[in-house]
């Protein structure tokens, strides 16, 4: 049984500060993307783990063990993941495995557990773990445990993520955020839906990821030098554009260390 992990991107992040449990207070566009893991599900006596990628303390594991005790479940798994969305990309890439595995085991183990239930177990794991665990095109505020969904008549259908070589953490782009408070995301927002015009995107973790890796900001200036508008998904690294032309795809393979990724909004069927 195969479940896919949907990555996201931020077309708008604001950060209203900072809250008494230590997450940060946001308001966010969010999309999902077709960009993807794959995780598959086979029978086994143990709860493991098989992936194409390293990744110290996967929380796939934890997921499941923390599945199987609370439902009494008493089979194992084997849970084999095939990693493409890049770590430290601002992509959701962990919360998109979370997610999935909350999904997969559900029907996997057959546990029949209530969409509350699945959002409550989301919720507990992670900011990116509600919005992922639906993948629908949405405003997310709090710390992301809240989710307004929005109807989509078009959905984008030419994104270009440009993925430097670059791990960011998250943590260590908060350390450098400065709220200053200079948006109006309501309004930023109803533009966008309403006309579409990419130029009232933004993110407040732009300046604090240039600061948290310079090699970031050289890139996203080539990228600009290039006639090129990027945005930032996330805390970075990966910065996304839209509906570009082969002639500006051919111009942006010219920069060194990134890997360039077609794709387009995420649909789920109904």
């Amino acid at each position: 049984m195969i479940e896919k992990a949907y990555a996201k991107i931020n077309l708008i992040l604001d950060i209203q500060g900072k809250r008494k449990d230590g997450y940060h207070e946001l308001k966010s566009l969010m999309i999902p993307i077709e960009f993807h893991d794959d995780l598959k599900f086979e029978p086994s006596d143990s709860i493991e783990l098989e992936s194409n990628v390293y990744i110290e303390h996967n929380a796939i594991i934890k997921v499941a063990e923390i599945i199987q005790t609370k439902y009494q479940i008493k089979q194992g798994v084997k849970i084999t993941l095939n990693k493409r969305i890049p770590i430290g990309a601002g992509l959701a890439g962990g919360s998109a495995n979370i997610s999935a595995t909350i999904r997969g085991l559900n029907r996997f183990w057959d546990i029949k557990m209530s969409l509350n239930e699945q959002e409550d177990l989301a919720n507990s794991l992670g900011s990116d773990t509600l919005f992922c665990l639906h993948n629908k095109r949405g405003i997310l505020t709090g710390r992301g445990d809240h989710i307004e969904f929005l109807n989509v008549e078009k959905p984008i259908d030419a994104i270009t993520l440009v993925c430097p070589n670059i791990s960011i953490l998250t943590k260590d782009v908060f350390s450098h955020y400065n709220h200053s408070g200079v948006h109006d995301f309501q309004r930023s927002v109803e533009t966008y839906l309403t006309k579409g015009d990419e130029n009232v995107l933004y993110n407040d973790l732009l300046i604090p990821a240039f600061k948290t890796s310079p090699k970031l900001q050289e890139i996203y200036d080539q990228i600009q030098v290039l006639g090129l508008k990027p945005h930032l998904s996330g805390s970075g690294s990966t910065l996304f554009l839209f509906n570009l032309s082969e002639d500006e795809i051919e111009r942006l393979k010219t920069i060194k260390d990134i890997v360039i990724i077609h794709t387009q909004e995420h649909q789920e069927l109904l």
